[in-house]
This record gives structure tokens, C-alpha cells and sequence, in this order.
């Protein structure tokens, strides 16, 4: 993996893709995820049990709206065709560079050109049932909510169940995601190396390494996590008026865009390489 990512420093149309993908995300982070997060917590009071309640009831209410229910759809098309321009060129660079093939002129095209209608369906597929998981995952983690608020309202008679469903909900949502997010990630590269059954082989793949690929997904959870804590205690802290504030923004936009750069191209490469493993030990 070392070796890997030295000689990708020489590949700087590599880093320029993925520089391009993670720009994307934290221009969609800045201006849509967060803004999100913010407006649920302050119509929930900054209670983190209120703040849940709140978001499954409002994603109940969407669903019982055809209309919302078609906007969605039709968001999740975009997103999805979105993905197959882009990640077709920078996952079909990424996957030659892994495999040992010398650089070819018009790589990222290329890309697009062989793999962006496959790349297009399956992300429209992997963007609608991880909306509809993050769904399940909220409504499992009902039971555990309700009995805690019931124990911090006072009832402290519910401390062993509260325990219970805790621990119980807390393991479910782990592994849930976990299994969610590898097999959704070995997806990706089965269709760069395969013609057909692209989910059964990434699945495949993904069963073969799992408890490594969970310490790696663990890894890079624990950095993303520490980075974004990082983030917002930079933006709580440097300066919001005078002359300075261009070069704060600027800073923050900067450090976030880089980072980010750095942890997509480290995750690719790991679930790639881990992906190219498990094909050269099944075809030898």
C-alpha cells in the first residue's frame, strides 16, 4: 500500500481526478449536508434523541408525498448519472495504475467511454438503497431511543433495559453499516474487472478480506471523524469579520479540499487493491 501511494505521487492526473471528485463533496458538504444537519438541530433543540426523532418523522412525511417521493427519484438520476461521468474516468485510472498498465493518452475518456452507462446504473442502485437503509437504520434505532429518553426523563427503574437496547441497537447499526458500506465499496471495482455478476463477485471479494477491510473502513472512519471535529473547531475559533476573513474561508476550503483528496484516493486504492488481490488468487 506504501509502495502504492509513492508511486502515485508521480501520477498527478490521478491525484487531479480524485482532486476534482473530493471538491465536489465538500462543495456539497458545505453547502447541503451541513445546512441540513444544522436546520434539524435547531428545530430539535440540539438534543441529539430529539434531533432523531425529528429526522424520521420528517422522512416519513416526504414519503407520503408522491410528488417528493418523484422529486427524489429524479435528484437520485442525476446524482447517479453525476457519478458515472466522473468516477467511470477516475476509478478506470485508478484500476490500471493498480494493475501494473502503462498510462494510455485520453485515460479518463476512455473511462468513460467503456465503463460510464455500468458505473451510471450501479450508482444509481448503491445512492437509492443507501437512502433507503439510512431509513431502516433510523426506524431500528427507534425502541433504543424511546426507552433512553424514557430513563433520562426520570425513570430510572429502565436503566438495565436502557443498557440493553443500547448496546443491542449500537452493534446493529455497526455491523449494519459496515456490511452496507464494503459490499456497496466492492461493487465498484468488479466492474472494471469483470463483464457480468458484478455485485455477486464484489460481494465475494468483499467476504474474502472482510475483517481486514473492517479495520481498514474503521481507520479511515476514526480520521474522517477526527477531521471533521478538527474542521469545526477551526471554524469556531479563527477570526469571522475584518480582513482576515477571506483568508480564514480560503484556509478552511483549502485544508478541508486536500484532506479530503487525501482520504478518497487512500480508501480507493485500498478497496481496489484488496479487490485485485482476491482476482489474481481466483484466475491463477
Amino acid at each position: 500500500m506504501a509502495v502504492n501511494i509513492k508511486k502515485l505521487a508521480k501520477r498527478r492526473d490521478i491525484i487531479i481526478a480524485f482532486g476534482v471528485v473530493a471538491f465536489l463533496y465538500c462543495f456539497i458538504e458545505y453547502n447541503l449536508i451541513f445546512p441540513v444537519i444544522l436546520g434539524i438541530s435547531f428545530i430539535g433543540g440540539g438534543n441529539f434523541l430529539d434531533n432523531t426523532i425529528h429526522i424520521i418523522q420528517l422522512i416519513l412525511g416526504l414519503f407520503s408525498n408522491v410528488r417528493y417521493i418523484l422529486y427524489g427519484i429524479g435528484a437520485i438520476v442525476v446524482m447517479a448519472l453525476l457519478c458515472g461521468l466522473i468516477l467511470s474516468g477516475c476509478l478506470y485510472k485508478m484500476n490500471n495504475f493498480l494493475s501494473n498498465r502503462k498510462k494510455m493518452k485520453g485515460e479518463f475518456l476512455k473511462g468513460i467511454q467503456k465503463h460510464f452507462l455500468r458505473v451510471s446504473v450501479i450508482s444509481f442502485e448503491v445512492i437509492l438503497f443507501s437512502v433507503l437503509f439510512a431509513i431502516f437504520m433510523l426506524i431500528v434505532s427507534v425502541p433504543a431511543i424511546a426507552v433512553t429518553r424514557s430513563f433520562l426523563g426520570g425513570k430510572t427503574e429502565l436503566l438495565a433495559l436502557t443498557i440493553l437496547f443500547d448496546v443491542i441497537t449500537l452493534m446493529v447499526l455497526f455491523f449494519g453499516f459496515m456490511f452496507f458500506r464494503i459490499y456497496m465499496a466492492f461493487w465498484y471495482p468488479a466492474v472494471f474487472n469483470f463483464k457480468d455478476s458484478f455485485f455477486s463477485i464484489g460481494k465475494y471479494a468483499a467476504d474474502t478480506y472482510f475483517w481486514k477491510i473492517v479495520v481498514m473502513f474503521l481507520k479511515f472512519d476514526i480520521a474522517f471523524i477526527l477531521f471533521e471535529f478538527l474542521m469545526i473547531y477551526l471554524n469556531s475559533v479563527l477570526p469571522v469579520s475584518g480582513a482576515v476573513v477571506f483568508l480564514r474561508v480560503l484556509l478552511l476550503l483549502f485544508v478541508n479540499w486536500a484532506v479530503k483528496t487525501l482520504l478518497f484516493i487512500v480508501i480507493t486504492m485500498a478497496v481496489f487493491s484488496a479487490f485485485l488481490k482476491f482476482k489474481k488468487k481466483i484466475t491463477e
